[in-house]
């Protein structure tokens, strides 16, 4: 109980509240040693919080599977490595077709967040195909009639917002 206490402290203090409809969510990784099963984990968010949301930084199976109807919203992250490949729509269409379509409607899925903070990276290669890849993740979901139920968005962190006063262009 003490090394599921230690995890979750941590998981806890990453609660973002999104929305207006009141919603309580986490970021869930597992970069770390000794981390309670996914299944103990939805178990203990289901049963013992109000947290309904939980982002997965990647497509794990485990942890895709342990939410399994729990009716916690799930938020499944592709890695930026794979923005470029997600550009053609057989990629695409097979990413979905493993890391989507197996698991939905059982879990949940709501949203798939395309890389995290791209526009922060320096690799050109990502930030010039954020976009193509989330159209044609788009474009591969309406194919599986999955895109009324699952959003397709990426996170960015607010280091991209330039500072803006005085305007640019403009002297005070």
């Amino acid at each position: 109980m003490e090394k599921f206490l230690a995890f979750m402290f941590p998981l806890l203090l990453s609660v973002y509240v999104q929305g207006v409809d009141g919603s309580i969510g986490v970021n869930y990784g597992t970069v770390a040693d000794n981390l309670p099963a996914p299944e103990q984990v939805a178990h203990f968010l289901l049963e013992s919080t109000i947290i309904n949301r939980v982002r997965l930084f990647d497509a794990n199976p485990k942890m895709l599977k342990a939410f399994a109807h729990t009716g916690i919203a799930i938020t499944v992250t592709v890695p930026n490595d794979q923005i470029p490949h997600l550009t053609k729509l057989n990629f695409a269409q097979q990413w979905v077709k493993t890391n989507i379509v197996p698991y939905a409607p059982a879990t949940n899925i709501v949203r798939i967040l395309v890389g995290n903070e791209v526009l922060s990276t320096a690799n050109k290669l990502f930030i010039v195909n954020l976009v193509p890849a989330m159209q044609v993740l788009h474009t591969a979901l309406v194919g599986e009639s999955m895109d009324l139920r699952i959003q397709i968005s990426t996170p960015h962190s607010l280091g991209i917002l330039a500072d803006s006063s005085p305007p640019l262009g403009r002297e005070v």
